[in-house]
């Protein structure tokens, strides 16, 4: 019984560990997408470049706000992209 229950107890803090492991992925790769957005719009704006400023829709779940912001990040780059051929 008492191995039963101490291995009951692993597999949930295993369980647990990785459960904040995948959200902490995730909280970086939306803190990163961020700061590339941030950076890019920071670039075109010392460029003097008229872009389509968009902002997130509210009510997102993870994975929509995730494809929402590598969406604006690809619009920006190549809003970028255009603008420094252009140049």
């Amino acid at each position: 019984m008492k191995n039963i229950f101490s291995t009951t107890i692993t597999a949930i803090a295993l369980s647990m560990g990785v459960n904040s492991a995948i959200a902490s992925d995730f909280s970086d790769d939306v803190n990163d997408l961020k700061a590339s957005i941030t950076a890019i719009e920071k670039q075109l704006d010392s460029m003097d470049v008229n872009y389509s400023k968009t902002s997130l829709d509210t009510g997102l779940n993870r994975t929509q706000e995730l494809r929402a912001l590598e969406a604006q990040y690809k619009d920006l780059k190549t809003e970028f992209s255009n603008a420094y051929t252009a140049n």
